[in-house]
């Protein structure tokens, strides 16, 4: 696990993955997508794009870290808007991404393997929390305890059973690789049961020991095949990735593993290497973040909620005991390397730091008590990583040498600081599709419209797959006044959501879940009591969108349209549907360039009417990623023109630098303090 990076901020122009051209997402009170981030509350024309942290001309190998705070990442979050990375803190260079010319051998190496585009930190906040959660599965709230928000390490330490405890218990061997400089990353020196182990003590020897170089280590263990079953590997402070430390370090950090666990092929033929982070730095990311709603009335959980929402008993964070989730946080990147993860590959079902003590339970049959309902009903187990019915590929790519990459980054610190530009463009995403992994997923929308006599409008939604998963619902006519409604549905179970109508008979809704999957209601108090859905036709790869008029009296004439580009209906097509009976278009998706994926609109000629469906059929194998994301086919929110984007004010503009000398932050070109999210608020 390595430090603080965003995946919108290292990957967001990554080929295939949901980044830079997502065409849903949040919507703003804009109007505009998400990536339009507002600098004004008070004046929405004013926005601030992402911009690139270009290290061919500038110091961004060494930038400082925006501000990373529990109190900030929640009012970023925004109950849920994902509006504020530029209002609710002083941004600094948070909006920065990185691309492939920056980090050549992370975009190769990501191109040979499995990457995890719906990967989130486990908590908002900095470190230790979202570490916790990797080494225990809990930031103690979910065991009974206050919730661990900050970097704090108590004395006694935490006294809740961690992985490394219960893989002992179960005789599985395990192992802890870390040097003397460990960045303070160790999350199993938190615990008592470690504090107080002494040499010679199993929970001291496999967790706590501290060798002079832990890949030097580690490569012999591999050499000797006696690389014990389950391993985390801990780097220094200068590899670690975090801001001012260097990316490129961290990529030869990496490459020197891998190069080690190449040493022994009947080693990496029966292996594993996750690579991820334990949180975004508050780095800029797009997506919306899975959270449980914060009350009844707020959201619908079919699964109990206990253990993730903070109610801040003594008011640390001013949030005067209003409950506020601690997580998910945002998205991170996440990387698997295996032979059965080898090519061009992306995954896409929920995950978090709990997700690697899922897989580890589902490898070795071992439960961990310490996950909350929640999290473990969310996030899915990393199953879906892997083909375990297919060939393994035990071949290894070439990938650049990294050789040089640490020295390079200190002279790429001695270039000119890296600003926030005034001109602003929208960033671009590198053309083409992935491998897309089958996921678990699937969901049955449905309606029968507004109910205007009590001001309200329902649907119901079935989950039908094999994994729970969340949901949001947004209210699109009062993004600013009415709070989106965070949903979690079980497998198996269903919910039935209710939104209000404004008082002049309009609405618009957007539901929102995993891997693109969106439904949109829109209409106003001339509709027509239509009851819609849609489900699958799996044998004969076609979509069904079913209209039911059994409260309609009057034949009604549809248009079905091809929003995504697809070349499915030859761009649209009509249809008639007999008052008081049913109808039914199906829509074939299965040609390997669509790969089942698909943006139709139903609307009524003359008529405010329309349902949108977006998505893909899950039929158990793999396609492709989103094809229409790939050729940057327009989205559901606007965009702003090219060239007409306002110029970043000027106080947006300017980067205090901290001098190092107060131990809150460094100069360029520093190392990191121990206290590494030691309040970068610049």
């Amino acid at each position: 696990m390595q430090e603080n990076r965003a995946f919108d901020h290292y990957f967001g122009s990554l080929q295939g993955v949901r980044g830079f051209n997502d065409r849903v997402g949040v919507p703003l009170e804009s109007g505009f997508d998400a990536f339009h981030q507002p600098t004004n509350t008070s004046d929405l024309t004013e926005y601030m794009l992402p911009f690139r942290a270009d290290t061919d001309r500038t110091n961004a190998m060494c930038m400082p870290a925006p501000e990373m705070y529990y109190p900030t990442d929640i009012k970023m979050f925004n109950g849920g808007r994902m509006d504020a990375w530029n209002t609710a803190r002083d941004p600094g260079l948070g909006m920065s991404y990185f691309t492939r010319d920056d980090l050549p051998f992370y975009y190769e190496l990501y191109d040979h393997f499995a990457v995890g585009d719906a990967y989130y930190q486990s908590t908002f906040t900095c470190t230790c929390p979202n570490r916790l959660h990797l080494f225990s599965g809990s930031n103690g709230l979910s065991v009974g305890q206050e919730a661990s928000m900050e970097n704090n390490e108590p004395t006694p330490g935490f006294d809740w059973v961690t992985v490394g405890e219960q893989l002992e218990e179960a005789g599985i061997s395990w192992r802890n690789y870390q040097q003397e400089d460990n960045f303070d990353d160790n999350g199993f020196a938190w615990f008592d049961n470690f504090m107080t182990a002494k040499e010679g003590d199993a929970l001291w020897d496999k967790g706590m020991k501290r060798e002079l170089n832990a890949i030097e280590a580690f490569e012999k263990d591999v050499k000797a095949d006696t690389l014990p079953q389950v391993s985390w590997i801990i780097a220094p402070a200068d590899k670690s990735e975090h801001a001012t430390n260097h990316p490129s370090a961290g990529e030869d950090w990496t490459a020197r593993i891998l190069k080690a666990l190449q040493t022994n092929p009947e080693v990496y033929a029966k292996s594993v290497f996750i690579l991820n982070y334990d949180e975004g730095g508050q780095f800029y990311d797009h997506a919306w973040t899975p959270t449980p709603p914060m009350r009844d009335e707020e959201g619908i959980s079919t699964v109990a909620t206990d253990g993730e929402l903070n109610s801040d008993p003594n008011n640390l964070y001013s949030f005067d005991s209003t409950p506020q989730p601690i997580g998910m946080g945002f998205r991170v990147p996440l990387l698997v390397i295996s032979p059965w993860s080898r090519g061009n590959i992306v995954v896409s079902e929920v995950m978090d730091h709990i997700s690697t003590i899922k897989f580890i339970e589902e490898r070795f049959n071992v439960s961990n008590p310490n996950i909350s309902p929640w999290r473990r009903a969310m996030a899915g187990d990393m199953m879906s990583v892997f083909d375990f019915e297919g060939e393994p590929d035990y071949s290894w790519p070439d990938l650049p040498d990294t050789s040089d990459y640490v020295k390079q980054g200190w002279e790429d610190c001695e270039k000119g600081d890296i600003v926030v530009p005034t001109e602003q463009s929208m960033p671009s995403q590198e053309a083409g599709v992935r491998v897309s992994r089958a996921l678990p997923y699937e969901f049955v929308v449905s309606d029968s419209g507004a109910d205007f006599s009590a001001g309200t409008f329902k649907f119901t939604v079935e989950n039908t797959g094999s994994a729970g998963a969340p949901f949001v619902t947004f209210n699109n006519l009062d993004i600013k006044g009415t709070t989106p409604r965070p949903h979690a549905i079980e497998a198996g179970k269903s919910i039935e959501d209710v939104g209000n109508v404004s008082g002049s008979g309009v609405y618009d809704f957007y539901f929102s879940g995993p891997n693109g999957f969106t439904r949109l209601f829109g209409g106003d108090k001339t509709d027509l009591p239509i009851a819609t859905s849609m489900t699958y036709d799996k044998e004969n790869s076609n979509v069904v969108v079913n209209v039911d008029l059994s409260a309609v009296k009057q034949d009604v004439t549809f248009t079905l349209e091809d929003l995504g580009e697809y070349g499915v209906l030859d761009g649209k097509t009509t249809f008639t549907v007999k008052g008081g009976e049913r109808g039914s278009q199906k829509v074939f998706v299965g040609d390997d360039a669509v790969g089942n994926w698909y943006d139709l609109k139903l609307s009524i000629a003359d008529a405010a009417y329309y349902r949108r469906f977006l998505g893909r059929m899950e039929t158990g194998k793999d396609t492709i990623s989103d094809p229409a994301m790939a050729k940057g086919v327009k989205g559901l929110w606007n965009k702003a023109e090219e060239g007409s984007h306002p110029p970043v004010p000027e106080r947006m503009r300017s980067i205090p630098r901290p001098t190092g000398e107060e131990n809150v932050g460094l100069s360029v070109g520093a190392k990191a303090p121990i206290d590494k999210d030691g309040r970068y608020e610049l």
